[in-house]
Formats: C-alpha cells, structure tokens, sequence
C-alpha cells in the first residue's frame, strides 16, 4: 500500500552550483527548496518479513516499552531513555559503544523552527568526512581517535512517538538503496545560530528514482531507527527523512508527538 503526497527536496539549482545553501527558518526552507508529488510506501508488512535490511536500507523498525512517563522532562529522559537506547543500539547494530549527542522533542507546537515538525527532507550530518566527525565527536568528550586505533563509527538516529500512535505528520524516509552519491550535498543549517557560525549537514536532490517509505500508525512502543553516516563504506551512508501530510490520516486524529535521538555508534 502506498499514499501520494508532498515532499521538500532542496532545489535542483543546487547540484551545480559551487556555493552551497543556508536554511535555518522558515524562509530559507521556502526559498532553496520545492515541493515534489512522490508515492510513499508502507512498509511495515516488508519489515515484519526481514525484508528491510538497516546497513542495506538505512532503516529499520524496532520494538521499545519505554519507562519513561513524561518525555518532556529533560533530566527523566536522559536518565531513563538514554541508557535504554543505548541498550537497544548496542544490540542493534553489534556495536560496543555508544556515544548520545542530543534529543528532540517535536510536537504540534510551530514556535521553533528546531523542535517543530521538520518539512523538508534532510539528513543530520555532512558526508564528507565521517572520519573527522569522529573525531571531533570524541574531542567533545575528552576523547581522542587515536585512542580507537582501527575502531570504525557509524551515526544513527532514533524515532519514537508518545503520548499517541502516529496518525498525523510520519515520518518519510528514502530507501537508501535507492539513493545515488550525487544526489546528496552540502548546506548549512543556521537554526541553531546563536553566534555567527552554523554547521555543514546534506539534503538531498530531486531524484525520480527514490523510494519513499514509511510505517503506518506507529504505536508508542515502535521505534524507527535510522542510519545518517558510516565509516566503514557500507552501502546504506545515509538514510534522509521528512515529516508529511498523511492523507488517510482521520480529521480528528491527535497531533503526533515524537522524540528523536542522535548518536554516534563505536564498533570493535
């Protein structure tokens, strides 16, 4: 089963282009990016048949009972929820590290850009170089890469609504297998500009190729576990995603509510 609706890739301009865009608001997302009419398919019937492969794909759907009671407590999810998705991520991928770098929090709230649901499709981090994203990321915490020697790192996102299943704004992502290296560049996203600088991360270009999927009416113990960079050359580099308007989605249904959660995965 599939729907059909809109989804925001970064303008086509920007595949020859030698500058690169920023988008940190609403008015840099309207002017370097367009919507797109794509079929996005359900596939929760392929990922309860292993069909869907997470070094293949770049995704994967996962099963978490958090004991977590109020996710807008910030000191409750990083006491409770980290460990538990550090658990899971160990698990998930045969990791024997894990290093959490933030969570989000969105709801129906439109105040902030950043906690707001995202509406364009994006990726987390620049794929330049995963090499020096791990080291930098190892550097925040007193760490050097020369302390790894030989250790690889991927970086994962996970996705977990609460409060209520997922009736309104899913979550799209692009099937990475469908995905070809130059439909990925650059921008910079200033959102978090506070003093004059702002950070490399990628979004994809328009591509009829692409595969859009999702999971229909996830429930609050489903958890959607998405693959942004790797350094180990695996098929799946990254895995871009957006909200989207569901339009099977009732009239009456509740606002989604999710948490995310970014980290970096040690492996060796």
């Amino acid at each position: 089963m599939s729907v059909q609706a809109e989804v925001r890739y970064l303008n086509e301009e920007w595949r020859a282009r030698d500058d690169i865009p920023r988008i940190g608001d609403r008015e840099s997302r309207r002017a370097n990016t367009s919507k797109h009419a794509v079929d996005i398919h359900d596939v929760r019937d392929r990922l309860a048949a292993g069909r869907v492969d997470l070094d293949e794909n770049g995704f994967t759907l996962l099963a978490l009972s958090s004991a977590v009671e109020d996710f807008r407590d910030e000191a409750e999810v990083k006491a409770v929820y980290y460990p538990e998705i550090e658990a899971l991520a160990k698990r998930t991928t045969g990791g024997s590290e894990v290093f959490i770098t933030q969570h989000v929090i969105r709801t129906e709230d439109t105040s902030d850009f950043n906690k707001a649901y995202a509406r364009f499709l994006h990726c987390d981090y620049s794929l330049a170089d995963p090499g020096d994203m791990a080291a930098r990321a190892l550097e925040k915490r007193g760490l050097r890469l020369d302390d790894y020697p030989g250790r690889e790192f991927a970086w994962y996102n996970s996705w977990q609504p609460f409060d209520n299943p997922v009736f309104k704004n899913p979550l799209a992502v692009v099937d990475a297998a469908s995905l070809a290296d130059d439909d990925v560049v650059d921008y910079y996203y200033t959102g978090y500009n506070t003093a004059g600088t702002s950070g490399k991360s990628a979004m994809p270009l328009p591509n009829p190729a692409h595969r859009f999927c999702y999971v229909s009416r996830m429930a609050t113990d489903e958890l959607l576990f998405i693959k942004q960079l790797d350094t180990r050359g695996r098929r799946a580099a990254v895995c871009p995603h957006t909200s989207f308007d569901d339009p099977t989605s009732p009239p009456d249904a509740p606002p989604r509510r999710s948490i995310e959660v970014r980290m970096m995965v040690a492996f060796g």
